[in-house]
């Protein structure tokens, strides 16, 4: 666990030292903040992801699915926190088909998700949004499956995830509605707050 927190602090020292910080523009463009609000959400995103995954991969190698699932019920939301004060965010991962209930969208999520559905099954290839107000910059990234080890917890019951693990993903979450996914399926939306004014102090390019 030390060295895990090891590399973490190493990965966004990495991060915050590879971002180009500017002095504050007063004067941004809607247009201007949307552009910097994917480039930082996409940042964001990514290193959660490669935070959360790795992790997660590791366990699944070394110690099985269960306690991995086991894992992800105790540490997954901690590690989150700890990332948003990293980043100054407010970061959530919200799915139409939850495993844990914090995960259930807001109206403005599901809107997004409910589109990123329509996208796919028309075949087009869903894309990041922004939309912004006078005080708060939303970002929302949709996380499609496209990792055959989520496979493991998100799979079909009864041949991606056996029915012994199943029952470990029952006791855990109760309520669970997130297996029977398939490879380019949507999992649900990366929904990312920044402070508008955020982009004036410290702009990412």
């Amino acid at each position: 666990m030390i060295l895990f927190r090891q590399c973490i602090i190493v990965l966004f020292s990495l991060f915050i030292f590879s971002c180009k910080q500017q002095p504050g523009k007063l004067d941004l463009t809607d247009e201007e903040v949307k552009n910097l609000a994917i480039q930082r959400g996409n940042l964001i995103s990514e290193k959660t992801q490669l935070v959360l995954g790795s992790r997660l991969k590791s366990v699944i190698q070394n110690e099985g699915v269960p306690q991995a699932l086991k894992y992800c019920n105790v540490h997954a939301y901690p590690i989150v926190d700890s990332l948003q004060e990293v980043f100054h965010a407010r970061i959530k991962r919200a799915s139409h088909k939850t495993r844990n209930p914090d995960d259930s969208p807001t109206s403005m999520e599901q809107k997004i998700i409910d589109g990123y559905l329509k996208d796919l099954q028309k075949g087009e290839t869903p894309s990041e949004q922004v939309i912004l107000n006078k005080k708060e910059v939303h970002y929302y990234k949709p996380i499609i499956l496209s990792a055959a080890l989520c496979l493991n917890c998100h799979g079909k019951i009864g041949s991606d995830i056996s029915d012994n693990n199943y029952e470990v993903i029952k006791a855990l979450y109760t309520e669970d509605n997130a297996a029977g996914h398939k490879m380019g399926d949507l999992r649900g939306v990366w929904s990312i707050q920044f402070e508008r004014d955020s982009f004036q102090k410290n702009d990412v390019l």
